[in-house]
Formats: C-alpha cells, structure tokens, sequence
C-alpha cells in the first residue's frame, strides 16, 4: 500500500487531466497508487487508504485552517499553511485534491462496484457504494455544486456537467441504502473482511455490522446539515430512520477510522508533515486551546504537548496568523500524531522544543466519523427535531466517547462531565453547548468543524481581519481546481470562496 506518486500522476496523465495535479503539496497529499485492472481483494484496501488519505491532506488541512482548529503561524521557510489560514487559497492549489478524488479515489470505486457485480460478489459492491456515499459527501461539503452523475467517464466524458449538491445529497441517501442492501445480501462469492483497511475483520457477519452502522450514522449527518435550510425535511428524515429500527454505531469499536502505521511510508500525514518539509508549520489554533483550557478539558495532554513543556501544572498555548511569526506554541500530540517517544527534552529560550525532543510513530488513526459524532448528532436531532431520545444524554454519551478515544480516565471523565456536561439555558444556548463540545471532539476530523460552523455558527467564530486574511470573512466553500476551470465549460463561474453550499442558508 505504499504510495508510489510517479505511478499516480502518470496515470490521472493517462486520463487527460492536467499535470498540474501533481504540482503542489507532492510530498504532503499522497494518494495511494490505482491499480485499474487489480482484483477487488487488492482494489478495496487501495481505496480504503486513499479515502484515508482524504481525511488527512488538503481537505482537512483547509477546514480545520478555516475552523480555528490549527494555525499555519510559523517562522518556518514554507508559509503554505499560513497562506491558507489566512483564506488564501486559490485555484491551482486545489488542483490535487479534486483529482485524487475524482481521477483517484471515485475512479476506483466505480471499477469495485463494476467488478464487484460481474462477480456475483454484492458484499464488496455494498461497501464501495457506502466509501463513495461518503467521499461525495465531502465533496459536495467543501465546493457544492461538482460532478456527480457523468463523473469518472473520463474519455467516454472529458467534460462532465456539475450537478447540483441538494440533488446529490438526495442521491446519497439512495446509495447508502443500496449499499447496505448489498452488505446484508445473504450469499455473496466474495465478502471484504481482512481485504480493507476500515472494518477488517476475519469474520463478515461482524464487518457487515459495522459497515452497516456507518451507512445508517452517515445518513444522519446528511439529514442533520439541513436543519437551517429545511428543518422539517431534517426532522421528517431523521425521525423515520431512527423509528426503522436502523442500526447506528453503538461504540468507539465502531466509529469510521483508517489506521495508519508507524512503517516509513505509511504514517499519518500529520506526522510526515512535521518531519518533512513543512517542519514546524502546523500547529494547534488558540480558539480550541483556549476552549479548552477555560475547562481544563483533560483531553488536551492527548491533543497538544504542554508550552511550556515543564510548566507545573502543565499549560498549553495555540496560535494564530494575526501573531508574529513564531513556533513557540503547544505541538500537536498524541490523538494526531501516534505514539510518542520522548528523547532529550530541549527547549529554545522562547519556550518551544528544539526538533527532535520527541518524535511520534505516525500510527494516529484518520477519524473520519466517529461514535462521538454521532452521539452529538443525535443531541442536535433531539434537541432542535423532536428526534427520538434525550438530548442530555446523547450530549453526555458524546462526551464520554471522546474523551474515551483519547484515553482519558474514568474519574476525570466523571469530573468533566459533573462540571460542563449538563445542558442549560435556552434552546440556542442548549445548541451552543452541543455544537461546541462537538467541535472539541471533533479536533482533526475532515470538514465537520467547518460544516457545523457553517451551518450553525457556533463555536463563535472570529473572522481573521482583513489587515491580515485575504477575505473579512469566514470562507463558505473551495474554488474550484484551475486544471477542471482550463478544460471544462461546465464549471460554475466563482471568483472567491464566499459561494454557499446548499446546506449554508445562514445569515
């Protein structure tokens, strides 16, 4: 599975798109290498890492900039980070992104699911369908309106039009279903147990449950960005899928997450980052520092190292690019970076570690949506839909999985949850409380921070001014990719990212 970027790029070459695609980031968003003609027991663990991949470059890196979550602060040579916290990010930058998804990512899936179906073999058909569900979800999240119905033809299409994202939002829904359809067919040749890099397994029964679950929970987040659109559509959707019977994710065992190793070539991209190019370049953003720190929230020795690192007791500092360029911030940790090990603690007269004090082993999991997302999401249903069950609990349970996930002990859960677990106030304060207790669980999660931000406003943001960003304001989408611009008169005129995805109808 390690990725070969040579490899890559010839072949979205091979596909007519533009070699731009490769230009940017090379070393920092790779895509594992599509093998076209590969049986779909090679095919599947190939598109499981890519979709990996996904939830850990540049999407990730764009959201969670614009979602005060990191910061790109640096005295580092490469101020790319920086660029695009400060919503500098244009057309050619995107270039990447778009085609390992498109060219990559998609592509493949569409050969499992053809394959899959000229194989008798519904098992691993079902589960492409839901990892496309899922890619085109964030898709449509982060540009809106993008090639849906005539995308991956390629030479049979080098122009696809773009459909609208509220009529591929309805789409999904249809997909996810067929796809659980799929999982639970009772004969298939083939069935993905250990073939996948997500939901392994050596027995189908308990991987068809969990894929299962995650279609089900993914349909809830779909259902759950329209509440400020069309909240009846959001109740009507979320009441009858709870009242079905469906099943959802019933653990952390559960949640959707690719693994990574501590093997050279295939950590996660959040430590390669640190030790390659971009050393020294992404750090924590003080809006959830500081979120965190006003709670004392015990989560924190997982998500950032101490600033100082011998403060007693410990403290940690973030940054952001209205600051003077400077490293002297918390790193990140644990939760995102694997397995620390920690060498000769040396720090700078300013605070920060001297490179090398510790080094993480890469093997951090890409969460791509968790059981603790789910629990919140279930507390917003309950809350603003008169979904089925209690709001309070559902924000507790939310709670208690992510601070589980970051190995939090049980007494400082209880404690937490004692001090900042009740819901209180009116409605929009009792959604405040959710929404924000759903950002901190969600630190390094692809796009959700942006999307509840989007779609709710909280946490309550500030907007970099324009003294220092390129915008006033809090992007609402991506551009979209120069290459796509270059060769497709499809493509939607957009001059900046202030377009608003169909879900984004707040003032």
């Amino acid at each position: 599975m390690k990725i070969n970027k040579i490899i890559a790029c010839a072949g979205i070459a091979l596909l007519s798109v533009s070699s731009q695609s490769c230009k940017k980031f090379f070393d920092v968003n790779d895509s594992p290498n599509n093998i076209q003609e590969a049986p779909i027991e090679q095919l599947l663990p190939s598109i499981t890492v890519g979709v990996g991949y996904v939830g850990v470059s540049d999407l990730y890196r764009y959201s969670g900039l614009m979602a005060q979550q990191f910061t790109g602060n640096t005295t580092n040579i490469s101020q790319t980070f920086k660029e695009y916290e400060r919503y500098n990010i244009n057309s050619s930058d995107v270039n990447n992104q778009w085609s390992n998804i498109y060219a990559g990512i998609l592509a493949d899936i569409d050969k499992l699911i053809e394959k899959s179906n000229q194989q008798n073999s519904p098992h691993y058909a079902g589960v492409g369908k839901l990892l496309k569900a899922y890619i085109f979800q964030l898709t449509v999240d982060a540009w809106g309106d993008v090639p849906y119905t005539e995308a991956t033809k390629f030479l049979d299409n080098l122009k696809p039009k773009f459909d609208k994202g509220e009529d591929i939002y309805k789409d999904l829904v249809r997909l996810i279903d067929e796809g659980i359809a799929d999982v639970n067919k009772t004969t298939s040749v083939l069935s993905p147990t250990k073939y996948t890099t997500i939901y392994a397994s050596t027995d189908w029964n308990v991987s068809k449950k969990q894929w299962t679950r995650f279609g089900n929970t993914l349909k809830l987040r779909l259902f759950i960005h329209y509440t400020a659109k069309d909240a009846a559509y959001a109740s009507t959707k979320i009441n009858d899928l709870i009242n079905s019977g469906a099943e959802f994710m019933q653990s952390n065992a559960d949640s959707f997450v690719m693994p990574f190793l501590s093997t050279a070539g295939r950590q996660n991209p959040n430590t390669s980052v640190e030790g390659g190019q971009f050393k020294n370049a992404f750090f924590p953003n003080k809006t959830i520092v500081n979120m965190m720190n006003a709670k004392s929230d015990p989560r924190r020795v997982a998500y950032f190292v101490p600033f100082p690192y011998n403060s007693s007791p410990a403290t940690y500092k973030g940054g952001n690019a209205t600051e003077a360029a400077s490293v002297a911030y918390s790193r990140l940790n644990t939760f995102l970076k694997g397995t620390a090990t920690i060498n000769t603690i040396t720090m700078e007269s300013d605070g920060s570690l001297r490179d090398g004090s510790i080094t993480w082993g890469g093997d951090a999991p890409a969460r791509l949506l968790t059981f603790a997302e789910y629990n919140f999401i279930r507390a917003e249903a309950a809350l603003m839909l008169g979904a089925p069950g209690s709001a309070q609990t559902f924000f507790e349970n939310g709670i208690r999985a992510s601070m589980q996930d970051a190995g939090v002990s049980g007494g400082d859960i209880i404690a937490y949850i004692t001090a900042n677990g009740t819901l209180t106030g009116s409605d929009q304060q009792k959604l405040e409380q959710i929404i924000n207790e759903k950002y901190t669980a969600n630190f390094g999660v692809v796009m959700e921070p942006w999307t509840d931000w989007r779609r709710t406003g909280y946490p309550a943001l500030t907007a970099l001014p324009i003294s220092v960003a390129v915008y006033d304001k809090i992007p609402r989408s991506l551009v979209y990719p120069q290459y796509e611009k270059n060769s497709n008169p499809n493509v939607p005129a957009r001059t900046d990212m202030m377009a608003r995805v169909f879900w984004d109808v707040r003032p």
